[in-house]
């Protein structure tokens, strides 16, 4: 596992699966808020980042856990 790459953070509370959630406990124990949903600075770019030597900094084959602090289908996240 290489990586981490959350585009954006935050989601909505939509069912009683919801309640152990771990993004939300976190948020709570920084004074965060997860339910308030925003672009991170990693952005939609981070994959094709590269070093200063040109290469990638996410090399081919390398796994990326993606939005582990957020949803695919949030409707926020589309534009």
């Amino acid at each position: 596992m290489h990586d981490i790459w959350n585009p954006w953070h935050g989601c909505h509370k939509i069912s009683k699966g919801c309640e152990p959630c771990y993004v939300r406990y976190q948020d709570g124990q920084r004074g965060g808020n997860a339910s308030r949903i925003f672009r991170t600075k990693a952005g939609l770019d981070y994959p094709l980042q590269r070093r200063r030597d040109g290469s990638y900094c996410i090399q081919a084959a390398e796994l990326i856990r993606v939005c582990m602090t957020s949803d695919f289908f949030l409707e926020e996240a589309d534009a």
